[in-house]
């Protein structure tokens, strides 16, 4: 395209997600130790960095579906 410069590197978006991901690797790796999940039917032992990552991801898919839905009104 004529007048618009060529960006050369990384962007700040790539950046922001880079050390998003290194303080989560820190933030795991930090979190081993063992610790009871207790369930409505039953309880379980898993490493802390499990519960986080499960519970983590059941946010942001519930985060997706609400701004999914919250789009359609």
């Amino acid at each position: 395209m004529e007048g618009v410069p060529e960006s050369k590197g990384r962007g700040a978006r790539f950046w922001l997600w880079m050390v998003l991901a290194a303080i989560g690797l820190i933030f795991a790796a930090a979190n081993f130790q063992k610790v009871t999940i207790d369930f409505i039917v039953g309880e379980t032992k898993a490493p802390l960095v499990i519960a986080l990552v499960i519970s983590g991801a059941i946010g942001f898919v519930l985060g997706l579906l609400l701004n999914r839905f919250r789009r359609r009104d």
